[in-house]
This record gives C-alpha cells, sequence and structure tokens, in this order.
C-alpha cells in the first residue's frame, strides 16, 4: 500500500519508519523484503522520496535485512556463458586435432613412431620416460584412432563435467602417462611396445568411479552406488568389444590405466571438497 504524505502526517499506530529510498520501484523492492519477514508495512510518499514503516518493535530486524538484502544485491553476477564450451567439448576437439596431427607426421616420418612410442626397455634401461606420454598420440591407423577418439571424448566430456575441463582433461592425460609407465613397468625386462590414446581412455573411466566413490559414501546410496560402478562396467563391456587376450590389444595398458584413474581420481574429488557427478 502506497500512503500520500498528507494521509500519513500523523504516525500510523504500531507502524514506524525503516527505511527512505528515492523511488517508488525502490521502495516496493524493499516492501518486498518486509513482506517476507510476514509483517505489515506501509509507503508513504514524502518531499524528498518514499518511506517504509514497518512493525514497531521489529524495525531493527527489518534494517538489518535491509543492509543484507543490499548486500547480496551489491554481488556481481556471473553469466552463465555457453553451456557446450563448459562441457570440455573445446578441449576434446584440440585433442583429436592432436591425435589426427600425430597420425599424419607418423605417415610422412614412420621413424616418428619407433622414437615415440612406449617401450618397456627404452624407458626402464634408457630412461625415456617422456615415451609413456606420447605413446598416447600415436596410432597404428584411422580405424585405431578413431575408435580410440570416439571413446575418449565421450568419456573425456563426463570427466570434465566431475573435475572442471582443463583439470579434467590435465588428469585423463595424466592416468594415461602412469598406466603406461606401470604396464611397461610390470612387463619388463622383457621387450614390449605399445601406442594409442587408450590408457588414457580407460584412466578417464577410472576418474570417473573414483569421482562417485565419495559421493556413494556420503549418500550411503545402493542407487548411487550403482551410477558409480557403471563406468566400470562400461569398461568391462568395451574390453569384450576389443577381445580380451587379442595380440593386437593391450588389454595389460587398459587396466593399469583405469587403475590409475581410481588412484588419481578418488583422493582428486575428495581434495575439491564439493560433489562430483558420476555420469
Amino acid at each position: 500500500m502506497v500512503a500520500r504524505s498528507e494521509d500519513s502526517g500523523v504516525k500510523v499506530e504500531g507502524l514506524v519508519p525503516v527505511g527512505r529510498f528515492a523511488s517508488l520501484q525502490a521502495a516496493r523492492e524493499y516492501a518486498l523484503v518486509v513482506l517476507a519477514m510476514n509483517l505489515d508495512c506501509l509507503i508513504t510518499v514524502q518531499e524528498d522520496g518514499y518511506l517504509i514503516h514497518g512493525e514497531e518493535g521489529f524495525q531493527e530486524a527489518i534494517r538489518e535485512e535491509f543492509r543484507l538484502y543490499t548486500e547480496e544485491q551489491s554481488f556481481p553476477r556471473e553469466s552463465p556463458g555457453v553451456p557446450v564450451f563448459g562441457s570440455g567439448v573445446n578441449l576434446a576437439l584440440i585433442w583429436i586435432c592432436a591425435l589426427l596431427f600425430s597420425l599424419a607426421s607418423q605417415a610422412e616420418d614412420p621413424a616418428i613412431t619407433d622414437h615415440f612410442l612406449a617401450s618397456s626397455i627404452a624407458i626402464w634401461e634408457g630412461g625415456e620416460f617422456y615415451r609413456a606420454f606420447t605413446a598416447l598420440f600415436l596410432h597404428a591407423d584411422l580405424e585405431h584412432l578413431m575408435s580410440n577418439a570416439v571413446l575418449g571424448t565421450l568419456f573425456g566430456i563426463l570427466v570434465a563435467n566431475s573435475f572442471g575441463p582443463l583439470r579434467g582433461w590435465g588428469l585423463i592425460l595424466l592416468c594415461g602417462f602412469l598406466g603406461n609407465l606401470a604396464s611397461m613397468a610390470i612387463r619388463y625386462p622383457e621387450e614390449a611396445l605399445s601406442l594409442g590414446a587408450s590408457t588414457a581412455v580407460f584412466g578417464a573411466l577410472g576418474l570417473l568411479v573414483g569421482a562417485g566413490l565419495p559421493e556413494v559414501w556420503r549418500a550411503r546410496s545402493w542407487r548411487r552406488g550403482m551410477r558409480t560402478v557403471a563406468p566400470l562396467l562400461a569398461g568391462l563391456m568395451i574390453f569384450s568389444l576389443n577381445g580380451i587376450g587379442d595380440p593386437e590389444t593391450d588389454t595389460l595398458a587398459h587396466m593399469t590405466g583405469m587403475a590409475a584413474g581410481l588412484v588419481v581420481g578418488l583422493p582428486t574429488a575428495v581434495l575439491l571438497g564439493r560433489r562430483v557427478t558420476p555420469a
């Protein structure tokens, strides 16, 4: 209700002034704050603006709510941005471009493959640990690359949604690196060679499982537990599709990649101190 000053020259019984505002819009906005407190209020028109009257005995509480509301409105509001970039799709495209560039370079100079693939002897005797990382960008052919790119993009986006785009893709590459190191260590001193992004792809699966475990622990929910092991079941399905024991499939690197993802993902999710979505 808005009353003119001449209508409210006499003090309204039970109501006292609690705030003065330059515009009627501002007065009505703050009057809603009073009404939200389940209190009565009245707006009167003054020569120098508008005066809000609130219930006597609650004036200090109303003024405190005004102060808190003013502070809340003064906080900068972040624009939501374009959702697709928040999902890490742009980083996935950069990753695919890097894989295609590497494959083209391999075709142009076959020596690149020999110099940068994962080798148990070169890594653990020659100290060429970089091979465990560079091998993630090398592939035998375009079909090999596309299968890893499709699955890697899918699981990479899920990881990005859980840990954040930059952190998520960084963790995926880290897990691929650690998975390659572990698989080469297990095979050493025998000679073992490996290449392909699949170790990182399975690292992403392990990250999703690790990210979901704190959520399951907090919720004590069987349903959420099933959602958490879903990536693990997806990994087993991919194992079966690719053929476990196939000499052309590095099953051990897949397993060590997933194990690295689990070992890295669980403490990272805990340290982040926030809920992550296992997807």
